[in-house]
C-alpha cells in the first residue's frame, strides 16, 4: 500500500486541486462570469470562494496565464485576457503572419531551457520528478479526452516546473515571463499534426533523462525539442499546400 506522506501521492493530489482550479476559472472566463479587461478577486478571497489554499490558486494561475487566459501584473493584481483564437483560420496563415515572432521565442527558449534542464538533471529530488511524472501523464491524458486547452496548460507546465525547480531563480523569472507572452503561439504550435503526440513523447525522454541524472541528454532532448518545433513551425508555414481542417481528431492524434 502507498504511504499517503509519500511525495507522488502529495503531489496528484496538489494537481487534481490546481487543475480542477484552472477548470473552474476557464469556465467563469469563458461564460463571461468573469469579464476581459476585469481583475480577479483578490487572492485571499478567491481562496475562500473556491476553497483551496493559496499555493494550488497560484500555480493555477500560472497556468492560466501560460496559456493567455489571464495576465499576472506584479503589484497590481491578475487581469482577464481578451482571447484571440487561431481556431477561426488556418494554421499555416497563422503561422505565415506571425513567422518572425515565433522564431525568436523559440530562438530565446533554446538558448535558455537546455541549460535549465542540464542543471535539474544534476540536483532533481524526487518530489520534482514526481511533478514531471503527473505533468506528462495528465498530458498524455488530455491528449486522448481532446481537450486542447489542457494540453496546452500540461505543456507550459512542464517547462516551468524545469525552470522553477533548476536553481535559478533570476532565469527561472525571465523564462516565466517569456513563457506568458507565448500563449497564442503555443495554443497553434500544438495544433499542428501530431505535434501533441510528438511533445507528450519528447518531454517523456526529457523527464527519463532527468530521472536518470543524465545532464547531458536532459540538455540535448530539450535543445532538440525546442528546435525541431520551431524547424516544423517554419517548414509547416512555407508549404503552399492547403491546411487541414483543426479537428478534435486532431487534438488527439490519431
Amino acid at each position: 500500500m502507498v504511504d499517503p506522506g509519500e511525495p507522488g501521492v502529495h503531489e496528484a493530489r496538489s494537481e487534481q486541486v490546481w487543475s480542477a482550479t484552472v477548470d473552474h476559472l476557464r469556465t467563469m472566463i469563458d461564460s463571461g462570469q468573469l469579464a476581459p479587461g476585469s481583475r480577479l478577486p483578490a487572492e485571499r478571497v478567491l481562496c475562500e470562494q473556491l476553497g483551496i489554499s493559496r499555493g494550488s490558486l497560484r500555480q493555477a494561475l500560472r497556468v492560466l496565464d501560460s496559456i493567455g487566459y489571464v495576465q499576472i501584473r506584479a503589484g497590481s493584481g491578475t487581469y482577464v485576457r481578451e482571447q484571440e483564437s487561431s481556431g477561426d483560420r488556418p494554421l499555416r496563415s497563422w503561422f505565415s503572419e506571425h513567422e518572425q515572432l515565433v522564431e525568436k521565442l523559440f530562438d530565446l527558449r533554446a538558448t535558455v531551457e537546455p541549460t535549465l534542464a542540464e542543471r535539474l538533471a544534476h540536483q532533481h529530488t524526487p518530489r520534482v520528478v514526481s511533478k514531471l511524472e503527473h505533468n506528462v501523464a495528465e498530458m498524455e491524458q488530455a491528449a486522448a479526452d481532446g481537450d486542447m486547452l489542457r494540453v496546452i496548460a500540461t505543456d507550459a507546465e512542464f517547462h516551468r516546473v524545469i525552470a522553477g525547480n533548476a536553481g535559478n531563480d533570476d532565469v527561472a523569472d525571465l523564462l516565466r515571463s517569456v513563457l506568458s507572452l507565448v500563449g497564442e503561439e503555443r495554443r497553434t504550435a500544438l495544433r499542428l499534426p501530431g505535434q501533441i503526440r510528438k511533445a507528450v513523447e519528447e518531454h517523456r525522454a526529457i523527464l527519463d533523462a532527468i530521472r536518470r541524472s543524465d545532464a547531458a541528454a536532459a540538455r540535448e532532448l530539450t535543445l532538440k525539442h525546442l528546435l525541431d518545433a520551431k524547424t516544423y513551425a517554419h517548414d509547416y508555414a512555407s508549404t503552399t499546400s492547403p491546411s487541414p481542417p483543426a479537428t478534435d481528431s486532431s487534438t488527439k492524434d490519431s
